[in-house]
């Protein structure tokens, strides 16, 4: 099993050239509501091979100008595989006898190059305020930006006030993050599509939660087991001072002797000391209803500290991704090994994955774990 890689143009989504003989280094990675970086090469061109990269390679690795994107081995009755993973190529480093090596970034990336004018909302909902933003400032239509479909599922979401300024020199993905920031907050992806058999999209999906759960009293449809399809895994736990707290304060910058912010948001029912945690979701938010909303979403994130299970599996063998499972959705994992008393068995959100020719990593939250840890 191999993934296969192509070039496609940034403002089009039509398809540059095939890249047979790309090779990138380590595991590619998704994760919800964040840009992931890459990097990668392509040999150098030998007139007396066929192994050399495409005669316009050149146009088809342009900085700023291009996506390489992953494809999936093709199933039956499928002209080319699924689109996994796209990177935008952001430097392209030539040096002679040692080929073409590129860094690439996912297209969340191009949402912090991009900034937000004055845009008032008012009683409006959460996931509308994201559509508004991206089809302004990020689809290609009244201005120059990446082939984005937009799809909102379940509404427009919680109504928000919120007012952006121009001058607060906040970019797109500043924004989406501050908003998906906050208790009940919107949560947003972006993947790969196929618009014709000559060209490829970008999806922006907004939700009050990407992926599904199993339907009700049935397991999930990806199932991950040790023995079987994963071949390691690794529980981690840590109470550092980014990793857990039972003390949070959310706060924001001051004008003069006032500096808004929150309450303290505490776990009381935490048998530990005091373990104190401060920070500024934003430097432009002066409600104190805001600040106080990130920090409740930061005391449920850290009271119990982090924890962090990864399991590695085998592609073939593994439910696939992108046909059996997706980013967001619940999988099951069941665990027999000797530091795992009585198994590990459970259900899970896969926020995120990691990917490569023959391996699957679903990155999985655990914080609201069904089964137990």
């Amino acid at each position: 099993m191999a993934l296969s890689w192509l070039s496609v143009n940034a403002n089009t989504g039509a398809v540059i050239a095939d890249l047979p003989t790309l090779k990138v280094d380590g595991a590619l990675k998704a994760t919800l509501m964040r840009y992931e970086s890459q990097t990668a090469s392509l040999p150098t061109w030998d007139p007396a091979s066929d192994d050399g990269p495409p005669p316009n390679w050149m146009s088809a690795t342009r900085p700023g100008a291009t996506f390489l994107v992953a494809l999936s081995e093709p199933e039956p009755n499928e002209p080319r595989g699924l689109p996994l993973w796209g990177g935008m190529v952001v430097r392209r480093n030539r040096v002679p006898g040692g080929g073409v090596k590129m860094s690439l970034v996912t297209a969340e990336g191009y949402l912090d190059r991009v900034y937000v004018g004055d845009e008032p909302f008012t009683a409006t909902g959460q996931n509308e305020i994201l559509r508004r933003l991206a089809a302004k400032y990020i689809a290609t239509g009244v201005q120059r930006g990446l082939p984005l479909r937009i799809e909102v599922i379940g509404g427009d979401g919680t109504a928000r006030d919120r007012t952006y300024l121009d001058s607060s020199d906040k970019t797109i993905y500043s924004v989406l993050s501050d908003l998906s920031g906050v208790i009940g907050g919107p949560e947003w992806t972006i993947r790969w599509e196929w618009v014709d058999e000559q060209a490829l999209g970008l999806v922006l999906t907004v939700s009050s939660r990407i992926g599904s759960p199993p339907p009700a009293g049935l397991n999930p449809n990806a199932q991950f087991y040790l023995p079987g399809s994963v071949t390691d895994a690794e529980l981690v736990e840590g109470y550092g001072a980014d990793e857990g707290a039972n003390d949070v304060m959310a706060v924001s910058s001051g004008t003069e002797d006032a500096r808004p912010q929150s309450p303290h948001q505490k776990n009381d029912g935490d048998l530990r000391p005091r373990f104190e945690y401060r920070w500024t979701p934003s430097t432009s938010i002066t409600d104190v209803n805001t600040l106080t909303a990130h920090a409740q979403r930061a005391l449920a994130a850290m009271k119990d500290g982090s924890l962090a299970l990864t399991l590695t599996a085998n592609r073939e063998e593994a439910p696939k991704l992108g046909r059996d499972w997706f980013i967001g959705d619940d999988i099951g994992f069941s665990i027999e090994a000797p530091e795992f008393p009585g198994g590990l068995v459970g259900t899970a959100r896969c926020v995120g994955w990691e990917l490569t020719d023959t391996t699957v990593t679903p990155l999985i939250d655990v914080t609201n774990i069904e089964g137990g840890i």
